[in-house]
């Protein structure tokens, strides 16, 4: 597609550093999909590799699990008023959706590869100077959406699960003289009571563990829908200096009217796929 480079100024050299460019757009989403799983898995990939991945996917939904399901089982036994009904059925949907979200992940993994593949193809096909600086504007922009996203979401689940918790202090039961930490999300008694040590700070802390895991996906999954789009939008812009190029040409597009039409057709259905 570019191999009519000439050595002008506003022609990048073909043996510049894309691979620094490629970490600009997807690094992010590698930080934060590979710990919980469904970072797009490699041909080249081990079996043990491969199971290594199955194991994080089994840990990461069971402790979310762990979230759900003895919660949901408190509001059915032992809830009795509309109000903490409500107040819990919160976090439960967000758990909840962090599992539908996490299962769309995963599921659509060859999706996610194909769409990271696009990425390192048009960064690598990239020469052009004025191209470039467009795909690099855009890349920054998406980047500084993950890092926004993920601020928000690990921000909320420290003062969720952490300062909020401590801030409220321990309860003290009068009759049975009992002190404890609440947990964000009760567990019922039917399965264990909570409020005795150590049992009551194991719960704490996994539920902190499970509630960061749930934050994850949610800024993993935000984080990818923010590059793919930035990305498809400079290609759009750069799409749009190739129409502007159409009749009179430019130093990397051919030299026919009809090849460089050719190119524009085929660059519009790439970007939409």
């Amino acid at each position: 597609m570019y191999r009519n480079l000439t050595q002008k100024s506003n022609v990048v050299a073909s043996t510049y550093g894309y691979e620094k460019d490629i970490q600009l757009s997807i690094q992010l989403n590698r930080w934060i999909l590979k710990p919980i799983g469904v970072w797009p898995k490699s041909a080249k990939t081990s079996w043990i590799e491969k199971y290594g991945y199955m194991l994080i996917n089994v840990m990461c939904t069971s402790l979310i699990g762990f979230l759900f399901i003895p919660c949901a089982v408190y509001i059915t036994l032992e809830v009795e008023d509309t109000y903490n009904t409500l107040k819990l059925s919160g976090p439960l949907s967000f758990c909840l959706m962090a599992v539908i979200k996490y299962s769309s992940l995963i599921f659509r993994e060859n999706d996610i590869r194909r769409g990271i593949e696009y990425i390192k193809n048009d960064w690598m096909n990239t020469r052009y100077y004025e191209d470039r600086i467009i795909m690099i504007r855009n890349a920054k922009f998406g980047r500084r959406l993950v890092v926004l996203c993920a601020f928000f979401m690990y921000g909320g689940a420290v003062f969720y699960y952490l300062a909020m918790p401590f801030s409220n202090g321990k309860v003290t039961e009068s009759d049975s003289n009992l002190t404890y930490q609440p947990l964000v999300y009760p567990v019922a008694r039917v399965i264990v009571d909570a409020r005795y040590s150590p049992v009551s700070e194991i719960f704490f802390w996994v539920q902190c563990l499970s509630g960061f895991i749930a934050h994850s996906i949610t800024a993993g999954a935000c984080s990818v829908a923010a590059v793919f789009a930035m990305h498809a939008y400079g290609r759009m812009e750069v799409l749009m200096q190739w129409i502007e190029h159409l009749v009179d040409g430019r130093e990397d597009l051919r030299g026919n009217l009809d090849d460089r039409l050719s190119m524009i057709v085929q660059q519009h259905v790439r970007i939409l796929q």
